[in-house]
């Protein structure tokens, strides 16, 4: 049994048609990770894959069963585990490719259609425990004298059953419908009928295409519970021994959003919103430069220099997007007053509102988030608030630029030649000095203060040292960080950003380039360590994105 919270994810083939939707597997993960979660993503092949390969097969093999066929055909899904991983490391969620044999997943019997007959499961919580995030192909095991055999139809639903039941977590299979229903929910005619809660023999009938019956019939035989659903809506059928009543299906709002600001995130954030149209409809961004931005291929009705057309475009959500606290600070209360939600990766503003803001989101019935605002792809804040009560001390690196120009500086590189790539990778702006300074930083301290322990700082509270025209003296012993430290004791509350040699063995070094680490220490003794990417339009836009869905979810009915 598994000593922390683990749950295993299947993505069918069906939501695996392009590459974007890897983008929205990432997503998905993502989002069960920063709740405190450590995931295994099983892969399905993409699309037609194996349909491709069974036809070069054909071309060139022998007639009949041929032992090596499973060599080719398992490519598919090593391909969709190597995507996936690589959608998961531009958002910054670490992620770690496991295959059958790495991981003792054996199997008997024909090469073709095999069962499962072990796993090493003390290797994959060692994997889980290491990099919180593994992504395996389904489909494939190790069968006798080595060779890999398949699992037959709908073999990557059995490897994640299969993996979940011997690990005693929950395993979620993710489809292109959020359900099982009384009828295909994409023929014509009446609105179909959606099941909460389906019995094995019941889905058999009403699931039969999209549940392998090879995987029912294991789920079935291990009295298993799973979940049915589809990747970013949090509505699922749960698959057991009993079937409930018939209800409509739940329908998804779409909803109005403004953004304030579209430089790197920004960007990254108008991508995806585009991406997913059937939830939001960007209305307006306000911007300083509306010619800039035309000239980049918006639309000139998207763009404004006014915060008026942006609260007359009645939002549902309020993206803010930009840097400084003015004008973001009070257009967020504004808009919190209005009754609107409010998305925020300004850390500034976000930090210099303080209490202030979480109250009054909270008078107004309105949700305030800003996941973004710390830690870019680590959930270093969904910790704080998770945690918060029992945090007694947090170490971090809070800010992937400098992490990045302190591991180019200790490479040989001069102050000048890292900052210049920092900026050229997009992760530094082109005005450093919140990141080389530690203001910015510092700011999501406070943020970390305020939640984890209900403390409001100043940025003047928090002793911290620069790193402009860093330029030791002599080389560092270990590895050179600057560490955000918040913590409580018998002496009170404190916080500093300061710069350590720590040795390579330590957690919080071993972050490389923009990565970001954190450890987590609580009153009981027990301790906590998440890490991902700290800085880059890619990660802020992963955060953002995932309250955006948060917000989303309110709106079902």
């Amino acid at each position: 049994m598994c000593q922390y919270s683990v749950i295993v994810l299947n993505f069918g083939h069906s939501v695996l048609n392009s590459l974007d939707d890897y983008t929205r597997a990432a997503a998905e993960i993502y989002r069960h990770y920063r709740q405190g979660q450590n995931v295994v993503a099983v892969t399905s092949a993409q699309s037609d894959q194996t349909d491709i390969l069974l036809a070069e097969a054909r071309n060139i093999g022998p007639e009949g069963q041929a032992k090596n066929l499973p060599e080719l055909l398992q490519l598919g899904e090593r391909r969709s585990a190597a995507l996936l991983a690589l959608a998961l490391e531009r958002i910054g969620a670490p992620a770690f490719v496991r295959q059958a044999r790495d991981l003792g997943l054996t199997g008997r019997g024909s090469y073709m259609d095999a069962e499962l007959t072990g796993l090493n499961t003390d290797q994959l919580l060692a994997d889980l425990k290491a990099h919180d995030i593994v992504v395996m192909p389904g489909f494939v095991a190790i069968g006798e004298k080595d060779r890999p055999v398949l699992l037959g139809q709908g073999g990557a639903d059995l490897t994640a059953l299969y993996v979940a039941d011997k690990l005693g977590v929950e395993a979620v299979l993710l489809k292109d419908v959020d359900g099982v229903y009384d009828r295909d929910p994409r023929q014509s005619g009446t609105a179909p009928l959606r099941y909460e809660h389906i019995s094995y023999n019941d889905a058999a009938v009403k699931a039969a295409p999209l549940i392998a019956p090879k995987a029912l019939a294991f789920a079935k035989a291990n009295n298993m519970t799973f979940r049915l659903g589809r990747p970013g809506l949090p509505r699922f059928t749960k698959i057991g021994d009993k079937t409930g009543p018939l209800s409509p299906a739940p329908k998804v709002k779409k909803l109005r959003v403004a953004m304030l600001g579209c430089g790197i995130v920004g960007g990254g954030v108008f991508r995806q919103i585009e991406a997913n149209p059937q939830h939001f409809d960007l209305v307006k961004i306000m911007v300083r430069n509306v010619d800039k931005y035309i000239d980049q291929g918006y639309a000139p009705s998207l763009l404004t220099t006014s915060a008026k057309d942006l609260f007359d475009a009645k939002p549902d959500i309020f993206i803010d997007v930009s840097g400084p606290i003015d004008p973001a600070l009070k257009m967020t209360e504004d808009m919190l007053k209005a009754g609107v939600h409010v998305v925020s990766a300004n850390k500034q503003a976000i930090a210099a509102g303080g209490q202030d803001l979480i109250d009054l989101a909270t008078k107004h019935n309105v949700k305030l988030l800003f996941s973004s605002a710390a830690g870019g792809g680590m959930p270093v804040l969904e910790m704080c608030l998770r945690e918060a009560g029992r945090i007694t001390r947090v170490e971090a690196l809070l800010n992937g630029t400098t992490n990045y120009m302190l591991g180019e500086m200790d490479k040989g590189k001069s102050y000048a030649e890292a900052l210049k790539e920092a900026q050229d990778k997009g992760f530094a702006e082109a005005d450093p000095t919140a990141d080389v300074g530690g203001a910015d930083a510092a700011a999501k301290i406070r943020l970390i203060a305020l939640l984890a322990f209900g403390e409001q700082l100043t940025l003047n509270d928090i002793p911290r040292e620069t790193i402009e025209n860093f330029a030791p003296n002599e080389p560092p012993k270990g590895i050179m960080k600057r560490v955000a430290t918040v913590w409580r004791d018998k002496n009170g509350f404190s916080a500093t950003l300061e710069l350590r040699d720590l040795s390579p063995n330590n957690f919080i070094a071993q972050a490389d380039g923009e990565e970001a680490h954190a450890i987590f220490e609580f009153s009981d003794g027990d301790e906590y360590r998440i890490r991902g990417k700290g800085a880059g339009r890619w990660p802020t836009t992963a955060s953002v994105m995932a309250d955006m869905f948060d917000i989303s979810a309110v709106y079902l009915n």
